[in-house]
């Protein structure tokens, strides 16, 4: 009887000491992961980083940016910079981003590129149904990463727009006092390659998130969308920029006080304990804290401006 209490005893404390220890490693295995996605999601930003600053090397200085004849964004100009040559000689440059009648860009525009995506994000296997101004429907993969074209200062008239690295040519940045009649050279920005925002997380995209929760889910969307032939709902092959600017700390309301993981709505939103990812001009990747001010946001865009802006004013505390 005390050998079968005996053994009865030493299962229920090994048991009991298995589950303690699953208690203890467990987080830290959800850590590790994290701490690697974490990392491949830099890594991801700058291999794009890295290819805007070699675009420009090979184009006279100019970064790569967004035509409108015919539409075009800069993640297809930048693939041969991104160990992309095979698919960058099947995109056809000399027809719109959605051609699917004339060229091979249409059926492109569905290859899943993991380099666009941060691991950190959900949804990484969503798809976007979308549809060409021809009526014909046609299916695109997405990216969490958008170019810094500008931003917004408290509301969004023209003269309160600010110029930044990714500008799109044709537009008027009345903050700066600037019409942008070309692509950015690396030169013009004189604030600092290392103040400057280039790249910027704005993850799950078409999912519109605000303060850390899904509001409306497109992940299953079977309808198509529209296009707009100069923008991008999150599909990587698309001109694919913003205008930042800044939301209220619940991401409901925009041009509040929070520039950062309020809302992805034009907004910097990545899925990091407190922080989102962003690269710079000079290359470099770094993290803006969550809640960061607009004024610093703004300023950390705009690329000629004279702001002065320190990394302890951005960086997570």
């Amino acid at each position: 009887m005390d050998l079968t209490w005996r053994s009865s005893w030493n299962k229920v404390a090994a048991w009991g000491a298995l589950a303690l220890l699953a208690l203890l490693v467990l987080p830290l295995l959800v850590r590790a992961r994290e701490t690697a996605r974490k990392l491949q999601c830099e890594d991801h930003l700058r291999l794009l980083a890295r290819g805007c600053t070699d675009f420009a090397t090979n184009r006279r200085n100019y970064l790569p940016s967004n035509r409108r004849v015919p539409y075009t964004g800069w993640n297809a100009q930048l693939l041969p910079f991104i160990e992309e040559g095979e698919l960058s000689a099947r995109y056809d440059a000399s027809r719109n981003w959605w051609d699917g009648a004339n060229s091979e860009n249409q059926v492109l525009a569905a290859t899943r590129l993991s380099k666009l995506l941060c691991p950190s994000a959900p949804n990484g296997d969503r798809v976007l149904a979308l549809q060409d101004p021809e009526g014909n429907a046609f299916q695109a993969a997405p990216t969490d990463y958008v170019g810094s074209a500008g931003a917004y200062l408290h509301n969004n008239v023209i003269d309160q727009l600010y110029r930044g690295a990714m500008a799109s040519p044709g537009r008027k940045y009345g903050g700066s006092n600037v019409l942008a009649g070309q692509a950015v050279r690396l030169d013009e920005i004189v604030d600092g390659l290392s103040n400057s925002l280039l790249l910027v997380e704005m993850a799950d995209k078409p999912n519109q998130w605000q303060a850390g929760k899904l509001h409306i889910n497109r992940t299953q969307d079977r309808s198509p969308r529209p296009i707009v032939e100069g923008f991008g709902f999150g599909q990587w092959i698309a001109p694919n920029w913003n205008h930042l600017r800044s939301f209220g700390f619940d991401g409901t309301t925009a041009f509040g006080a929070c520039s950062v993981n309020c809302s992805n709505e034009g907004s910097l939103y990545g899925f990091h304990d407190g922080f989102a990812n962003v690269a710079l001009a000079d290359g470099s990747v770094r993290p803006l804290r969550s809640g960061l001010d607009e004024e610093t946001m703004v300023a950390l865009v705009s690329i000629a401006d004279g702001e002065l802006v320190h990394p302890a004013d951005y960086l997570p505390r």
